[in-house]
Formats: C-alpha cells, sequence, structure tokens
C-alpha cells in the first residue's frame, strides 16, 4: 500500500501492539515520514468509532475474526473492506503420497507458529491406507513430539509462546474428547507456563465433529479418515472456510481433481 503511493495507518491487535510499533519504526528509520505511516494503537471499539466510520479513510484491510468483519459493513456499508477473517486449514495426504515429505510439511505448517496463524494445517485427513498405516502414525507422532517448545531467544525451539494463554475454542479441544477420539499426542504445558503449550495430535477425529468443524488457533491437529479423495475433498469443503488448502500427492491426477 506504501509503495503505489498511498498514506497508511497501521492500528495493531492489542497483544502485537509493540511488535507494531518496532514495525513501524524500521520504515521510519528508513526514511517514511510518521505522517506516510501512522501508527495508531487503541481499543478496537475507538477504531471502530473513528476510522472505519471516516469517510477519509479509503480503504481497510482486516486480518481479524469474522464477526469483525461484519460489524465493519454493518457501521458503513460503503466500506471498501479486503478481509483475511480466519481458516481451518486441512492438508489431505492421498495413498500416492511421499510419507516423509507428507509429515515433515504437515508438521511444519501444523506447529512452526503455534498453530497461530490461519494457514497453519489444523485438520490433516489421511486416505483410509495411510489412516490405517502405523509406521505412519508412529513417524508423524514422533516429529511432532520432537520439536522443542520455548523461549524463541533459545534456537533450539521450533514452537515459541503463544500471544494468549489457551481459552475459548483451544481450551476446549485440549480438554475434552468427543466419541472415537483419541490423544496420540497429548497437549502439555511446559514449565508450568500456559503461554508455552506442546504440539499434540488429536486422532479419530469424526465428520461435523467440534475440531472438524471449528478454528483453533492454536498447536493442535485433528486427524481424520477418508474413504476416497472425493470424500476428503467433502470432509474439506464442509469446514465453511476457503482459505488456504493442501494435498500431499505424488500423483498428478489426483492433484488435478483436488
Amino acid at each position: 500500500t506504501l509503495a503505489s503511493g498511498n498514506t497508511c495507518i497501521i492500528k495493531p491487535a492489542s497483544v502485537a501492539a509493540l511488535c507494531t510499533y518496532e514495525f513501524c519504526k524500521c520504515f521510519w528509520d528508513a526514511g517514511v515520514s510518521k505522517n506516510t505511516l501512522q501508527y495508531v494503537p487503541c481499543s478496537g471499539s475507538v477504531a471502530g468509532e473513528h476510522l472505519i466510520k471516516n469517510e477519509g479513510v479509503d480503504f481497510v484491510i482486516l486480518t481479524g475474526g469474522e464477526d469483525t468483519a461484519y460489524k465493519m459493513l454493518e457501521s458503513r456499508p460503503n466500506l471498501f473492506l479486503t478481509a483475511e477473517t480466519g481458516g481451518k486449514d486441512a492438508t489431505i495426504v492421498t495413498a500416492m503420497s511421499d510419507r516423509d515429505q507428507a509429515i515433515k510439511n504437515v508438521v511444519h505448517s501444523a506447529f512452526s507458529n503455534s498453530g497461530q496463524k490461519c494457514s497453519a494445517t489444523s485438520l490433516l485427513i489421511l486416505k483410509d491406507e495411510v489412516y490405517n498405516d502405523p509406521s505412519f502414525k508412529s513417524a508423524l507422532v514422533d516429529a511432532a513430539s520432537s520439536m522443542d517448545v520455548g523461549s524463541v531467544w533459545d534456537f533450539k525451539n521450533r514452537v515459541g509462546a503463544l500471544a494468549n494463554k489457551p481459552g475459548g475454542d483451544l481450551q476446549k479441544a485440549i480438554e475434552s474428547l468427543e466419541e472415537g477420539e483419541e490423544w496420540a499426542l497429548k497437549p502439555q504445558i511446559v514449565e508450568e507456563n500456559p503461554y508455552l503449550l506442546k504440539p499434540a495430535i488429536k486422532w479419530g477425529v469424526k465428520d461435523g465433529s467440534f475440531c472438524h468443524m471449528t478454528e483453533l488457533f492454536g498447536p493442535v491437529l485433528s486427524v481424520m479418515r477418508a474413504d476416497n479423495l472425493d470424500h476428503a475433498i467433502e470432509l474439506v469443503n464442509k469446514t465453511g472456510y476457503g482459505l488456504t488448502s493442501g494435498i500431499e500427492s505424488l500423483d498428478e491426477r489426483e492433484v488435478k481433481k483436488w
């Protein structure tokens, strides 16, 4: 937006206020004026009243909740809004995949950002042949459990702290199991610090269940079984999210169908 000649106002989420300030300082130190890039830390309600409703603001880019996006449009129906509002990213692994590569990619996507991005693999859908392969399950669990969790200043750690303590949907997911579900890798807190949650893998998640349909925004991977690729695609499309998705297959016909 800056590169195309616009004045920008950046309003950070409260948990990102300090990071955003340091980010803006990089631009200011490089010569971008504080008039051209304006840093406005404030509550969502204040931003809604004074920024969203302000006709002088031509364009709003939102990364946040779906409810927030709808409220913005309700308060200003003519608003030009681009909104990225969450996801239930799913990766499908077929019997025609390179299984070691699939595990590497899934674990990186699911846990490297503590699961705290909308494009993190939250749902893993396995063709039944892969789902019932004990060596695949064992290798997946081993890869996830080998990821060190802790301060990002200790460079051996692959998983850092959560932005918030587990609560809401994430807390429900790590504290309960529905019928047929089991923990392939149980959730654990590191050093009694609620912000440090180890990767967890919930196995046997069923069609229409809480963990199938709900964005968790944390390091919990829900694993489902599919009869075939068509069934797997159906399960992905049921979630109601269309932000991101992936497939692990070496068969070009499967990739084309997906």
